[in-house]
């Protein structure tokens, strides 16, 4: 047994207070059964970032990888709302182009390397991606959305590989949508590299109905009921 003297806070005292009424009072007891527990958090996590991150992946929904590659396809050439993009965290707590490097953090395998001539107020920003090629996708059409949005900046290419993406955006105009036609120019660079199916969708949300019946009416019969009952079609 090995006898150490500590010095704590009554902040300190008042976090580890649970634990201490959990062993009676023995704050020695309390100790050993905190330091099995970092121990165990180290082997699994690495580090407390690590475990920090786990934390805000808990506040959203965990899909199975099938799941997740299903979202990711239905979703594929889509653009967010503002809604979408506004309820992730890691958006909302950007306050330089730096900072985009945290929206790994929603949960996706994807290493992120920001380039910017200004880091507050940038005109050209390059954004390399490595990954699975759906989850640098979808996360390079976050960071375009949230640059157009906030930085009034255009798509000026995508550079799509196997195990990475490369965003290159640049602004349109002096300033932050500068102009109507700025503000157009942006959002059909969105369109024309991240949302080719965007007006598509949203035009058969709005009118549902009129769509299952135009389709069912225009399309070969066998697509339609390979839709409609897929397990006969197995």
């Amino acid at each position: 047994m090995i006898r150490k003297n500590i010095s704590l806070y009554e902040e300190d005292m008042k976090k580890i207070g649970r634990i201490v009424e959990k062993n009676e009072g023995n704050l020695s007891a309390a100790m050993r059964e905190i330091i099995d527990f970092v121990d165990f958090m180290l082997r699994k996590f690495g580090s407390l970032e690590e475990a920090k991150k786990l934390e805000r992946r808990t506040k959203g929904v965990c899909l199975p990888r099938g799941m997740l590659n299903w979202f990711l396809t239905y979703t594929s050439e889509c653009l967010l709302d503002e809604d979408a993009a506004g309820s992730i965290e890691e958006i909302c707590a950007i306050e330089s182009v730096s900072d985009l490097a945290e929206i790994a953090g929603i949960g996706l395998p994807v290493d992120i390397k920001v380039d910017a001539d200004d880091d507050r107020n940038p005109s050209a920003v390059t954004i390399r991606l490595t990954g699975e090629r759906a989850h640098t996708e979808f996360v390079a059409k976050i960071i375009a959305c949230f640059l157009a949005e906030n930085h009034g900046l255009a798509v000026e290419d995508v550079f799509r590989h196997t195990a990475f993406t490369t965003l290159k955006m640049k602004r349109e105009g002096e300033g932050k949508r500068e102009s109507e036609g700025d503000y157009k120019k942006v959002r059909d660079s969105l369109i024309k590299h991240f949302g080719e199916r965007h007006i598509m969708v949203q035009e058969i949300l709005n009118k549902p109905r009129f769509w299952n019946a135009m389709i069912k009416a225009t399309a070969e019969w066998g697509d339609v009921e390979r839709y409609k009952y897929p397990r006969i079609y197995r």
